[in-house]
């Protein structure tokens, strides 16, 4: 999870699609640029909520579609490291601190949804062709100029 930069508030790593991207692919490119982290996001959302984006002069309803990433690593620098805290938590903790209404129980249904799949012995594993390669690079350039926390 990350902090907003304005308020601090608890929050997943978000952003606006970016043109010539897959959604999922966005959701990968908003990772590396508010938290450093290297991964492959699921095609599918897993669910999503609606907040009240405040810009300078107006606000905006927004939905967000939510898509998990399969965590790789985390880069030793990025866009706005300094600029948001990064802390990884387990799920309960997680849900109870994030601050969006209704991602808390979105994290929560999404762990006990992998659970189950683990259980049943049916987690299929994030495909290996469909990850980032793994160059050793700590910085990379984002195709993300105006990304914005949202």
């Amino acid at each position: 999870m990350i902090t907003t930069r304005d308020s601090g508030r608890w929050i997943l790593p978000k952003g606006w699609p970016i043109k010539g991207l897959k959604r999922h692919e966005s959701a990968e490119t908003e990772a590396m640029e508010e938290a450093g982290l290297i991964g492959s996001a699921a095609q599918k959302p897993i669910g999503r909520f609606t907040y009240v984006k405040q810009f300078p002069k107006r606000q905006e309803k927004v939905l967000v579609d939510v898509f998990p990433l399969a965590i790789e690593r985390q880069l030793d620098d990025w866009q706005e490291k300094g600029q948001r805290e990064v802390r990884f938590f387990n799920p309960v903790d997680a849900a109870a601190l994030v601050s969006d209404t209704g991602v808390g129980d979105l994290i929560l249904s999404f762990f006990v949804d992998l659970a189950k799949k683990k259980a049943a012995g049916t987690l299929k594993e994030p495909a290996a062709e469909n990850a980032p390669a793994s160059s050793g690079e700590t910085d990379q350039a984002s195709p993300s100029n105006n990304a914005v926390d949202r």
